[in-house]
């Protein structure tokens, strides 16, 4: 088969409000790591690309651009079109150019501050367009140079296991804390490998996926990082001279990284902290690099994709008024009811999600499920557990809009249920939410063989 890993910066060139957490209250002060996109090209019986961006999320305007583009230029379908997001809490979300798939929200990129007044809608797109056409420049000047030199070459896989996320869903009292639950239970511990020889051998590119928020720097960062994925990056490019990493996020909604657990709480951590931590992870991929046991991928690709409704219930607006007097309910979350009620008046109650999944099958015993927004870890698993096979399934792909909780989650309550607000969603999902992402992933893996 052929294959091509290639890199570029995506450092914004002016302060920016970086996004992932609510209480900043300034643009940033400067870079601390330089954010990327890697783009990987596959070439077998099919072309194949997958392309990995240092921002928190995008939404569907940013995914459906890309796409578009990519399309027009090379005629690759979407389904042969992968794009992953590491979801770093120190870069940008980003947006496209198409206003109506534009997730509505209270942030762009080039604002002072977040919008919490819900007069104060002046938002401002210019920056965020000319980034997303930067980005978009940059991930077609790559794929054309994969297709134009790729490389002659094997993928091999193997799946290792990493400690390095812990739970913060603490249960205590019949409520679900935000505070670190060491129970190895309620993490993903699964460490996927794809590794890249050219035919001399050289380890050229190599894709490692695990579950867990790049959250180790913490809201009171206001320099620009990649956080652990892109320091890890730069240990393993260090340590193999001409290799390419490239991180693909699992389904790590509700992990963080272990070492932001303190005393049972979270702390925000500092850049030494940061490398600590980014250390104990490459480690764990060093490891898993010289001890595994490798399998070969005779590579057959094959793509799909389908896209679901995810229903929720329907809340009155009794319901939405009792959060609104709560005295501690953020104001980030009022913002999005008050502007849901609004659109009640004069829309159609919105009491689904349209949800995309895709699927990357590399052989008939590997298959990449690749599912959109936050997804908490247990439906990972319960994907991967259903099947006798290396199935890797990953979170944050093509555009994220809340968190996909299973029906325990639902039933317990806390911050992975509630995100459903931010969404503009007529209510919390519907239990057989959960049946239908696992169930419509499984059928994916199983169906193309």
């Amino acid at each position: 088969m052929q294959f091509r890993f290639l890199k570029e910066k995506i450092t914004p060139d002016i302060p920016v409000l970086q996004m992932g957490f609510a209480s900043r209250d300034h643009k940033s002060l400067g870079v601390h790591d330089d954010p990327y996109v890697s783009v990987v090209l596959l070439r077998a019986n099919e072309t194949v690309v997958i392309i990995a961006l240092d921002v928190v999320y995008g939404d569907r305007s940013f995914a459906g651009g890309i796409k578009q583009a990519i399309q027009e230029r090379f005629g690759l379908a979407q389904d042969q079109i992968i794009i992953s997001y590491t979801h770093t809490h120190s870069t940008v979300a980003v947006t496209g150019e198409d206003s109506a798939l534009r997730k509505k929200h209270t942030y762009h990129m080039a604002a002072d501050k977040f919008a919490w007044d819900l007069e104060d809608e002046a938002e401002d797109f210019t920056e965020d367009i000319r980034y997303f056409q930067m980005i978009r420049s940059k991930i077609l000047s790559m794929i054309e140079e994969g297709i134009n030199n790729p490389i002659e070459g094997d993928i091999h896989i193997a799946k290792g296991h990493s400690d390095f996320g812990i739970s913060r869903r603490y249960p205590a009292d019949g409520k679900i804390l935000w505070k670190p639950n060491p129970d190895k239970n309620c993490m993903d511990p699964d460490l996927y490998l794809l590794k890249f020889t050219d035919r001399e051998g050289a380890l050229r590119g190599l894709i490692y996926s695990y579950a867990c928020h790049p959250t180790t720097l913490g809201p009171d960062n206001y320099y620009i990082s990649a956080d652990y994925p892109g320091i890890v990056r730069r240990i393993l490019e260090e340590r193999h001279p001409g290799l390419v990493p490239v991180f693909l996020q699992g389904c790590g909604a509700d992990i963080k990284p272990y070492i932001t657990a303190d005393n049972g709480r979270f702390k925000s951590c500092n850049f030494a902290e940061l490398e600590q931590a980014s250390q104990s992870l490459a480690a764990d991929i060093e490891n898993c690099l010289d001890q595994a046991n490798w399998r070969k991928i005779e590579a057959s690709l094959a793509t799909g994709f389908f896209e679901v409704k995810l229903y929720t219930e329907i809340w009155d607006a009794a319901q939405w008024e009792r959060i609104l007097s709560d005295p501690n309910q953020p104001d980030y979350r009022k913002k999005s009811i008050r502007q849901t009620l609004q659109a009640r008046q004069g829309e159609p109650v919105k009491d689904h999600l349209p949800y995309y999944l895709s699927y990357l099958r590399l052989d008939g015993q590997t298959c990449l499920i690749c599912l959109e927004c936050e997804v908490v870890s247990d439906i990972g698993k319960e994907i991967k557990n259903l099947f006798r096979e290396d199935v890797i399934t990953l979170g944050y792909t093509n555009s994220s809009a809340c968190y996909i909780p299973t029906r325990k989650v639902l039933q317990d309550g806390g911050y992975e249920r509630e995100s459903f607000m931010s969404a503009h969603l007529a209510g919390p999902f519907v239990p057989e939410v959960e049946d239908i992402v696992v169930g419509r992933a499984a059928l994916l893996v199983s169906d193309v063989k």
